[in-house]
Order: C-alpha cells, then structure tokens, then sequence
C-alpha cells in the first residue's frame, strides 16, 4: 500500500507513506518527505526518510529487524546529466537467528547501530534507466560508517552501464558493478555489511545473494566484490515495454580474509548464460522471466539451472 501527496504546502513538497507485506511474512513501513529548493534551473532537494523493515534472509538462514532514518540531498548540473548525492544514516539492526543458522553467523546475532555517510557522484546519459537502448552510467559512490554504533567500515563502489542501437531495433547494454569494502579499527566485518552477489538481479542462475564462502548452507559474503552482464535485446509488442534478450553474467565475490583479493575475483568467477523477457511496467518496475544456465561454478555454489523470475528497479 502506497499513499503520497503533493504541494500541501504550496512549495513543492512532497510526503509518501508505505507499507508492504509480502507472501514471506516480510513486512517493511516507511515514512518520506521531500522539499525541492526553488529557483531557476535548481533541480535539487532534500528529504528525510523513516522506515522499519522485517525480513528473512534466505542466504543467511536468520531475519532481520531494522529502524533506520536518512537524510539526503540531491543535487544534479550539467543540463541534468551530473548528479550528486549525500546521504547520512542511522540504523538500529537486529539479526535474530534460526534453528538452521550456522555459528559463523550466528556469532553476529543480536543488536548493532550503523551510522554512516554517503557520497555518490554520477554522470548519466541514458534514455531509459530501467532499460536503457542508448546512453552511458558512470557512478562513483562511497561509504563511511564508524562515526557513532558498532560499524566501521569504508566501501568503494564503481558502477558502468552503456548501451548501444543496432538495427531494427534492436540494442545491446553492458553493465559492470565493482566493490570495495574495508574495515576500520580492527574490527570483523559484520554479516549484514558484507558484499553479496547472485540472483535474477545481477548474476542471474545463482540463488540469491549466494555467490562466495559459505558456511554449510548458507553465504557469509566478502568484501570484494564484481560483476559483469553483457545483453542483447530485441523488441516485441508493444516495442516500448516487452523485449526478448540474451545475455552472459559473469562475477564473483572475495572473502573478508582473502589475501589476495584480485587474484580471488580472477580465479573465481561464476558464469552463466541464458534467454527470457523483460518487461517495463509503466516505467515503474522492471520484471524479467528467464531461463538461465549456469556454465562456471565453485564447489558448494548454490545454483538453479531453468526458469528464474526478477522484479525490481536494479538490474545489471
């Protein structure tokens, strides 16, 4: 459920309220209010988010309980091509583990509070950010956390899309995703800040978040991090909302003790392949229905070759 309203105060503000439940019992709730700043060409704003979500990790095999507020700022230049933004954060967690919960995991149970600072600066060109059939994404974004609560930590992230027309229509997209996160005062990195990777969102034919050490059944994540994906779309009908594509996912994930981070991400990675479609619903969300054949796993991957379904706003 979803309730918004505009300009109630005559300035173009704008409050969203939230609240969804989903068949898995996850439940989230969040509060938005947004004030753009005035003028000529100003195309900025500010908000302020409050939000509390309730999930099951899968991955983890343990749920999660979180109350988070951010403060945000963007800003975009350049004829609306470079954009900027600055986000502060304050999260109380609370990782409430399972019969099944392996100790490497377990370990990390309990309350933790994350106060970070975030900065991300991108140049975008793209015509479509859900699906884009021609333009370029470069992004930059960085993390601090450690300023007050249990996370410190610095992450690096460096985010590429590019897509390219063809003929009658069709277009071909590239997309990278690279990561890096290293901790700060001696301290372990906690499970729920790691890096994770796999699903129909980035390397699709793994189960999700699943790709890297594992501890029995379940993924204790890294701290490096990559990904590639390499499509080729053709359009159907109607031309602007359903496509067929086939693609080629690559990535990997290096553990928080690696010594040898890139040599790990090297000699590591996943592959997989496959067909499907996607759908752009009213430039809103992005679903795909694929089948998907992972051609490149590690011993103890969780992988599902077949059919695998994604609906979102992030895809690589």
């Amino acid at each position: 459920m979803n309730g918004s309203r505009q300009c109630f105060w005559g300035r173009g503000e704008a409050m969203n309220v939230s609240y969804s439940y989903s068949v898995k019992s996850d439940k989230s709730f969040g509060f938005t209010f947004m004030k753009p700043f005035l003028g000529w060409q100003k195309y900025s704003n500010i908000s302020f988010s409050a939000y509390r979500d309730f999930a099951y990790l899968p991955w983890n095999l343990c749920n999660s309980k979180e109350n988070g507020l951010h403060f945000q700022y963007s800003g975009q230049l350049w004829a609306r091509k470079l954009f900027h933004n600055i986000k502060a954060t304050m999260t109380w967690r609370t990782l409430c583990p399972s019969r099944e919960t392996v100790f490497s995991i377990r370990e990390y149970a309990g309350h933790t509070i994350k106060c970070s600072l975030e900065n991300s600066v991108a140049f975008d060109t793209r015509n479509n950010r859900l699906l884009p059939s021609k333009g370029l994404l470069l992004r930059f974004a960085q993390e601090y956390a450690g300023l007050m609560g249990d996370a410190t930590f610095v992450k690096h992230q460096f985010d590429f899309q590019a897509a390219a027309p063809l003929i009658f229509g069709t277009f071909l997209s590239a997309s990278i995703q690279a990561s890096v996160l290293t901790s700060l005062a001696g301290r372990s990195l906690h499970i729920l800040d790691r890096l994770y990777l796999g699903g129909p969102y980035d390397v699709r034919g793994f189960n999700i978040n699943s790709i890297g050490t594992r501890g029995n059944t379940s993924c204790l994540g890294g701290a490096t991090s990559f990904a590639g994906v390499l499509h080729f779309y053709i359009p159907l009908k109607p031309p602007e909302s359903l496509f067929a594509h086939a693609f080629l996912c690559t990535g990997c994930v290096a553990s928080v003790h690696s010594k040898n981070r890139l040599s790990d991400l090297a000699n590591f990675q996943r592959i997989s392949g496959g067909i499907g479609l996607v759908l752009i619903l009213g430039n809103i969300i992005r679903v795909e229905m694929n089948y998907v054949v992972p051609l490149k796993h590690s011993a103890g991957d969780s992988y599902t070759p077949g059919l695998q379904f994604g609906a979102g706003i992030n895809f690589l």
